[in-house]
C-alpha cells in the first residue's frame, strides 16, 4: 500500500514541473504577442466594454494568466476564461516559481491540501457551453477564427434591434466564478504550432477609457431604446391629431371671448359684427337678398350675386330690423317693405364641431302677425347647441299677389308666392354661410309655427331639391292651395278694382304706395277667427293666398288620395288639442253654461248638415268641450288626414294643459320647445321636458321617438309620449267629410 503511494506523490511533483515550464512558455508567447498590438490596433474589431475592461488590465499587469484548466482547442480563444464554466482547481505549484506569476492568486488553498482530489475530479469536467453551443462553434474554434458571439455584438452596435444584453450579462457572472482547467502538453503544443493562425482571435485591439465610455453611452442608449420609440411615436400622434383638428381651411376666425361684447365672421357679402348676448352671439338685421320695392316689388327675391349689392367695410349686425309690412289680427298695419333681413344666434362662432340650424317661420296669418312667437332665445341657443336662424318674409298683398299684369311683366310669366321665395332664397344664404357661424348647412331644420307652418309643408312637398333637410311644422293649415295660376289672377281682379288699377297695368301697382296696397285687401281675404263653420259657409269659395304658380308650388298631387304621397325630406305635423280656442271666443260669454254651448253648435253648419247633436255627444259641453270642437274640426282632423296620406311623416297631438282656462293652447307646444313655457305643476313640468327632448332629438338626428319609427302610430304628447294607434276623434269628422273645412292658413 506504500509503494503506489509513493508513487503518486512522485508523480505528483513531475506534473508540477512540467506545468511550471508550461507556463514560462506561454507567458513568453504572450510577451511577444503584445510587442505586436500596436500592428493589429486598426485592424481588429473592439470588444464589448466588460471584455475591453478585463483585457486591459491582463496587459496592464504583463497579461495575467490564470492557472485555469484549459480545454483542448480553447486555450488561446478570446473570451475562454470568461465562457468556461470548469469547476475544477488547479494542483498547488512551486511557490518560488509562482511568486511573480499573477494567476497563481487565483489558486485555491484548499486544491493545495488535496492534491489527488483534482486529479480524480478532471474526468468529470463538462466542457464549457460555448464549446457545446453548435458544430460550427468548434470549427470556428480550431481554425483560429473570432466565435460568431463577437460577430454578434459588432452586428449589434450596427443593427440595434440585435440584443445582446442578456449574453452579456450571464459572461460577466461566470467571470468571476469561473476558473480554467490546466490543458495537456499536446493541447499546448498544438496551440504553439498553430500561434500564427490564432494571432488575431488572442491579440484584441484596448480602447482608450474615453472609447470604452461612449460604448457605454450606446448600450445606455440601447437599453432606453423602446421608452424612446414610445415617446416619439406618442409626440407624432398627437402633431398628426392636431392637423386634423385644425386644418388649413378650417382655422377658428375668432374664439368668443367672454371679456368682449362684439364678435366677427364674414359672409359671400362681406364681414359682420355680432354682439354677445347672454353667453351666446347675437347676429341681427344681416341682408340677404335685394330690397324688395321699385322694379323689385311683386318679384321673386333677388340674391346678393353682385359685389355692387354689397356694403363697405364691417356691417354692424347689432339691432334687429323691421319686419316686412303686415296686417296684425287688430287690423293695425306697421312693418317696412324694405325688410328682407335675417337674425342669427349662435352658441359659438367657429369651423369645428359645426351644430344642426333652426330656420325659424312664423305667422299668425298670411297677412301678418310674423314672427309671432317664433323668436330665437339666446339662452336656449347656448344651451341646445343649436343655431337659430330667423329671416322676414313678405306677407299679405306684397307677398302673395297674382294678377295677370304681374305674370305678363316678369320671365318666366308667373306671379305670386313672393313670400315662398323669400325663405327659399333665406335658405339658400343659409347654406353659403352659415359655415361662418358655427352651423352646419347640411343639417338644417324648417321649423313652422301656424301660417308659418303652411309655408313649410307646402316647401316640403314640393318637388325638387331642397336647401334643408327636415321639416316640423305645428299647428298650421292642411289645405295646400288647389287653385291655377289663371284661376287666381281672375279672383284677384277684385283687388285690382279696390286699387283703381287697370287689369293690364303693373306700374299701378309697382308704383302704389305699400301702405295703400295692404290696406286695401277685402274684408272677405283676411283671416276670420277659428270657429264653427257658419251656415252657408262653402270651402271652394274661400280667397286662397297660396297659387299652383307652376315653379314653386307646381300640382295637387297631395289632395290625391289615390296616389302615395311622400314628403322628399321628413316632415313632422304637429298640433295641439284646443288650437282653436281665442280670447274672442271666450269673451263671447261671460260664462260659458251648457246651454251656450249648445245653442252655439246649433247655429253652425252642422245644424244644416243635421250632425249638431252627434258633435255634442262627442265633446263636453262646455269652453274647453267647444274649443276641442273646433280644433278638432278646423285643425287636428285635417292635418291627421294630411298624414295619412303623406308617408315619410309624423304626427303629434299635444294634450297637456296649462293655464286659467285648463286648455293645450296653440303655443303650447312652441313655448315650451323655445323655453318660454312657465311649468308649475309636476304633470307639466314632465311635459316640459318631453316635448324639448322629442323636438331636439329630432333636429340633431333626424330621427323621430322611436315609439313612432317602426309603425306609423301617432304621439300623443301629455306629461309623457306615448304612441296611439290612431286618434279616434278624427274617425267622425273624416267619415262625414268634414276636414275640407280646414283651415287654409
Amino acid at each position: 500500500m506504500s509503494t503506489p503511494n509513493g508513487d503518486t506523490d512522485t508523480k505528483t511533483d513531475d506534473k508540477k514541473v512540467i506545468e511550471l515550464e508550461e507556463r514560462e512558455k506561454m507567458l513568453n508567447e504572450e510577451n511577444k504577442a503584445q510587442e505586436k498590438i500596436t500592428e493589429f490596433e486598426s485592424v481588429q474589431p473592439s470588444e464589448s466594454e466588460n471584455e475591453g475592461s478585463k483585457i486591459k488590465t491582463d496587459f496592464k499587469e504583463g497579461r495575467e494568466v490564470k492557472p485555469k484548466k484549459i480545454p483542448i482547442g480553447g486555450i488561446q480563444m478570446p473570451g475562454f476564461f470568461t465562457r468556461s464554466r470548469s469547476k475544477e482547481k488547479c494542483k498547488d505549484g512551486d511557490s518560488d516559481h509562482q511568486g511573480d506569476i499573477e494567476g497563481a492568486e487565483l489558486l485555491d488553498q484548499k486544491d493545495k491540501e488535496k492534491p489527488d482530489d483534482s486529479l480524480m475530479n478532471q474526468p468529470r469536467v463538462k466542457l464549457p457551453n460555448p464549446f457545446r453551443k453548435s458544430r460550427a462553434m468548434d470549427d470556428d474554434v480550431e481554425k483560429g477564427s473570432e466565435p460568431k458571439e463577437k460577430k454578434k455584438f459588432v452586428d449589434s452596435i450596427c443593427l440595434p434591434l440585435v440584443s445582446v444584453f442578456p449574453k452579456k450579462k450571464k459572461d460577466e457572472q461566470n467571470l468571476e466564478n469561473q476558473t480554467a482547467g490546466l490543458a495537456s502538453v499536446e493541447t499546448l503544443d498544438d496551440n504553439d504550432k498553430g500561434a500564427d493562425k490564432n494571432e488575431d482571435a488572442k491579440t484584441i485591439t484596448l480602447n482608450d477609457k474615453e472609447e470604452i465610455e461612449k460604448s457605454s453611452c450606446k448600450d445606455s442608449l440601447k437599453a432606453y431604446r423602446i421608452v424612446i420609440s414610445a415617446l416619439f411615436i406618442f409626440i407624432l400622434l398627437v402633431v398628426i391629431i392636431i392637423m386634423i383638428a385644425i386644418p388649413g381651411k378650417h382655422n377658428l376666425l375668432q374664439t368668443i371671448s367672454y371679456n368682449d361684447v362684439r364678435t366677427e365672421t364674414i359672409t359671400s357679402c362681406g364681414k359682420v359684427k355680432g354682439i354677445l348676448d347672454d353667453d351666446a352671439v347675437a347676429f341681427r338685421g344681416i341682408p340677404y337678398a335685394l330690397p324688395p320695392f321699385d322694379n323689385l316689388r311683386f318679384k321673386a327675391a333677388q340674391p346678393l350675386n353682385n359685389i355692387s349689392y354689397c356694403w363697405e367695410g364691417t356691417f354692424l349686425a347689432y339691432n334687429s330690423t323691421d319686419s316686412c309690412l303686415q296686417i296684425y289680427g287688430n287690423g293695425t298695419i306697421t312693418g317696412n317693405e324694405d325688410c328682407l333681413t335675417l337674425d342669427v344666434i349662435t352658441p359659438y362662432v367657429r369651423y369645428y364641431s359645426p351644430l344642426p340650424v333652426i330656420v325659424l317661420i312664423g305667422a299668425e296669418s298670411f297677412l301678418g302677425g310674423s314672427p309671432g312667437k317664433m323668436r330665437p332665445s339666446t339662452r336656449y341657443a347656448r344651451s341646445k347647441d343649436v343655431v337659430f336662424v330667423r329671416p322676414n318674409f313678405r306677407l299679405g298683398s306684397l307677398g302673395f299677389l297674382a294678377t295677370k299684369s304681374l305674370s305678363d311683366s316678369s320671365y318666366p310669366h308667373i306671379s305670386g308666392n313672393y313670400a315662398l321665395s323669400d325663405i327659399l332664397q333665406a335658405l339658400e344664404w343659409v347654406r353659403l354661410n352659415i359655415e361662418h357661424f358655427g352651423g352646419n348647412s347640411s343639417a338644417v331644420t324648417l321649423f313652422g309655427h301656424r301660417a308659418g307652418s303652411t309655408l313649410v309643408t307646402a316647401l316640403a312637398t314640393m318637388p325638387g331639391k331642397k336647401n334643408f333637410a327636415r321639416a316640423w311644422a305645428t299647428s298650421g293649415g292642411a289645405i295646400l292651395p288647389t287653385k291655377s295660376l289663371g284661376e287666381s289672377e281672375r279672383d284677384n281682379e277684385m283687388f285690382l278694382t279696390a286699387m283703381e288699377c287697370a287689369i293690364n297695368d303693373y306700374k299701378c301697382l309697382r308704383e302704389a304706395d305699400a301702405y295703400t296696397l295692404m290696406s286695401s285687401i277685402p274684408d272677405i281675404w283676411r283671416k276670420p277667427h277659428p270657429d264653427l263653420p257658419e251656415k252657408g259657409e262653402d270651402p271652394k269659395k274661400r280667397h286662397e293666398w297660396l297659387v299652383l304658380d307652376g315653379r314653386i308650388l307646381q300640382d295637387e298631387s297631395l289632395h290625391n288620395e289615390s296616389e302615395n304621397n311622400t314628403p322628399s325630406v321628413p316632415l313632422v305635423l304637429g298640433v295641439t288639442a284646443h288650437a282653436a280656442a281665442t280670447e274672442k271666443l271666450l269673451n263671447k260669454y261671460t260664462t260659458w253654461t251648457e246651454d251656450l254651448v249648445v245653442e252655439h253648435v246649433k247655429n253652425s253648419v252642422l245644424s244644416d248638415l243635421k250632425l249638431a247633436e252627434d258633435a255634442l255627444d262627442m265633446y263636453p259641453k262646455t269652453y274647453k268641450g267647444l274649443s276641442a270642437m273646433i280644433s278638432d274640426l278646423r285643425l287636428v282632423c285635417p292635418l291627421y288626414e294630411f298624414y295619412t296620406r303623406a308617408e315619410n311623416s309624423f304626427f303629434y297631438i299635444v294634450t297637456q294643459t296649462r293655464g286659467p282656462q285648463d286648455i293645450a293652447d296653440i303655443d303650447s307646444d312652441v313655448d315650451a320647445i323655445l323655453g318660454r313655457y312657465e311649468p308649475k305643476t309636476p304633470e307639466q313640468r314632465r311635459y316640459f321636458t318631453a316635448i324639448q327632448q322629442l323636438f331636439y332629438h329630432y333636429v340633431w338626428h333626424g330621427k323621430m321617438d322611436e315609439k313612432a319609427v317602426h309603425s306609423r302610430d301617432i304621439l300623443i304628447v301629455e306629461q309623457d309620449v306615448r304612441a296611439e294607434p290612431k286618434y279616434s276623434q278624427c274617425d267622425f269628422w273624416i267619415e262625414k267629410n268634414l276636414t275640407s273645412f280646414g283651415q287654409l292658413d
